[in-house]
């Protein structure tokens, strides 16, 4: 399935498959992706000049996507480290919500801001938005987190907290109903490293129409697509599990899921799910609600930050197990068994409630 989309996929660069196979592996991966979403969304990719990657048309209106990941800033030398789902410092949950409140806005800050500071030639030097190509379009940083084991565990709150520079927190009435309080956000701090909060605040970012953010251009997306789509295998069972979206309007926790891909029942995954529009309200040349159809939209709407889903599955994190060989379906059911055990307890502690459906028959356990 890889190779038929790179057959569709315009190598501008001449140089992917050399990438793809050393030290770019997960850019590349990345980049491909995003030219299957953009043609599952109906997107006609026009052949253009080699900055930005991708120039995309539907309903009449250009579109313009440079993408960047956020990488490794630590290695002392160009040897390939696969990335590594499980981080060693996840020691506690106060090191994860750092990781989350601070490290990841400063890497995913540092991407990109490398991207609106870039520029092109020298008589005079152009931005991305002040190429001829791209020039009175929109123009989208499409952006995916390698920066270090477990960075793709996080879900995109994060990211939406950077961008708009405030973080939203639950609280609850007397009546025990949610509500949802903003605040602002000064700056991100790690390690002495210290960034401002509110990228689409900064100086140039309101060239930039919006920033599409997933954390699902990998290759188990790929997997997960071909398996439950066009080629199925006998031979292999794939375990997918993780935290999703509740509608639930006083629900302040994700909802633990487990289901064996393809089977029936299981929910149809597109390739947008897993990802989130998010809306300049500075930019130049906005981007019109709904013209994704699968990607989640986030915007502000009367000063406040709202998301719109596009699906009744909206996954936040997961993990996808493939397992071969004789009794695959069984051993996949079994460590499925063993993980739903603990997304559940885990769920419990968060939500202090157990009132909530579970995904699939309700039980405790995966079909």
């Amino acid at each position: 399935m890889m190779n038929e989309a790179f057959a569709r996929y315009a190598d501008k660069d001449r140089n992917f498959a050399e990438q793809f196979q050393t030290t770019g592996f997960d850019s590349r991966t990345f980049e491909l992706y995003m030219s299957e979403l953009l043609r599952s969304e109906k997107f006609s990719i026009q052949p253009t000049a080699p900055q930005p990657d991708f120039h995309a048309e539907k309903n009449g209106l250009e579109i313009f996507i440079e993408c960047t990941t956020a990488n490794p800033t630590d290695a002392d030398d160009t040897r390939i480290r696969p990335y590594e789902p499980v981080n060693k410092r996840d020691a506690g949950l106060l090191d994860i919500m750092h990781r989350f409140e601070d490290d990841l806005p400063i890497r995913v800050g540092g991407a990109l801001y490398s991207k609106i500071t870039k520029r092109f030639g020298k008589k005079p030097p152009l931005a991305y938005w002040d190429l001829p190509q791209v020039s009175g379009r929109p123009f989208v940083l499409a952006v995916q987190c390698f920066h270090e084991p477990g960075a793709l565990s996080f879900s995109g709150a994060a990211v939406a907290n950077y961008l708009y520079g405030f973080r939203q927190k639950p609280d609850w009435d007397n009546q025990g109903h949610l509500k949802i309080k903003s605040r602002p956000i000064a700056e991100h701090r790690r390690d002495g490293k210290i960034i401002p909060s509110g990228f689409f605040d900064l100086h140039d970012a309101q060239n930039v129409s919006a920033v599409l953010w997933t954390n699902a251009g990998t290759v188990p997306k790929f997997t997960r697509m071909a398996l439950a789509g066009p080629y199925p295998d006998e031979g292999v069972t794939a375990l997918r599990f993780g935290n999703m979206y509740d509608f639930d309007p006083n629900a302040h926790a994700p909802l633990p899921f487990a289901f064996i891909v393809g089977d029936p029942g299981t929910p149809r995954e597109t390739w947008g799910q897993e990802a989130v529009l998010y809306h300049n309200p500075r930019a130049k040349f906005p981007i019109p609600l709904g013209l994704f159809g699968t990607v989640g939209e986030g915007h502000i709407e009367d000063g406040r930050y709202v998301e719109e889903m596009k699906s009744d599955f909206v996954p936040f994190f997961s993990l996808t197990h493939l397992i071969d060989g004789r009794g695959h379906r069984r051993a996949a059911i079994e460590i499925g068994e063993m993980a739903w055990k603990h997304l559940v307890e885990a769920y419990r502690v968060q939500s202090r409630t157990t009132d909530h459906p579970v995904w699939g028959n309700g039980s405790d356990s995966i079909g």
